[in-house]
């Protein structure tokens, strides 16, 4: 087995599928995508199916995501919040699913691949601007040009507020990338170090301190991937919010 700590995010081929010359094959990283979205639909159908009284266990952690995205959209979106939920419910689920299960033994880290994260915040992105244009029409242009600045500088500001806009799902889509592979590399060379000390069949003393270490990262990034989903989230209910007309500044 590879100790090389990049190989874990190499994407590969699993059934090859070409359709009129585009490559359509289904790879590792589009499984488990598919393995995530399918976790996250049984624990929505068991966790709200319960029609007793007493709630279940899973049907209490449910809830309490529901109550926790829910307070995220209300103070980031405002009255409109209701609008935003199942959206933004979904983008949790789907990326804190997907950077913990990332963490597993032989599992593949879709959010560790910066083509899948800046494709969720083009999608973000995309979203926000078609719904600022549908809610505020041609007003959705001023956001680029701050009220009450001197005509002399409007041009000036009016470039830099493109470019930020611009960048968006760069620094979203990059923000989480970096932090998963970062994680990953770090957890993957200190797991290695603690295999090359404890040699080839015996545990000795020196593996103790690195073995004890790597399990208290992998206990740290488990709440990393859980934060990192928190601020995807939270950025995109504040950029829709934008588009809305609910953003305060």
């Amino acid at each position: 087995m590879s100790h090389d700590p990049m190989s874990s995010f190499e994407v590969h081929k699993i059934l090859p599928i070409s359709i009129c010359g585009l490559d359509v094959s289904i790879t590792n990283s589009s499984i488990f995508m598919m393995l995530v979205v399918g976790i996250a639909c049984v624990v929505l159908w068991f966790g709200t199916s319960n029609k007793e009284l007493v709630p279940t266990r899973l049907q209490v952690v449910v809830e309490k995501l529901f109550f926790f995205v829910g307070n995220v959209v209300k103070v980031n979106v405002g009255t409109r919040g209701d609008v935003v939920f199942p959206y933004a419910v979904t983008l949790f689920l789907f990326l804190a699913i997907g950077n913990m299960i990332g963490l597993l033994p032989y599992a593949f880290s879709f959010t560790s691949q910066i083509i899948v994260t800046i494709g969720i915040a083009m999608a973000v992105f995309v979203t926000s601007i078609v719904v600022g244009i549908r809610m505020q029409g041609t007003q959705y242009i001023r956001h680029f040009c701050p009220a009450g600045i001197p005509g002399y500088l409007t041009p000036f500001f009016v470039v830099i507020e493109l470019m930020s806009f611009l960048f968006r799902p760069i620094s979203l889509g990059v923000r989480l990338f970096a932090n998963m592979v970062a994680g990953h590399i770090m957890i993957k060379v200190i797991a290695g170090f603690a295999v090359s000390a404890a040699g080839v069949t015996i545990l000795t003393p020196l593996a103790i301190m690195p073995i004890t270490f790597d399990i208290l990262l992998d206990i740290f990034k488990l709440a990393v991937c859980g934060l990192q989903a928190y601020v995807f989230v939270v950025l995109s209910c504040m950029y829709i919010a934008e588009s809305l007309g609910t953003a305060s500044h």
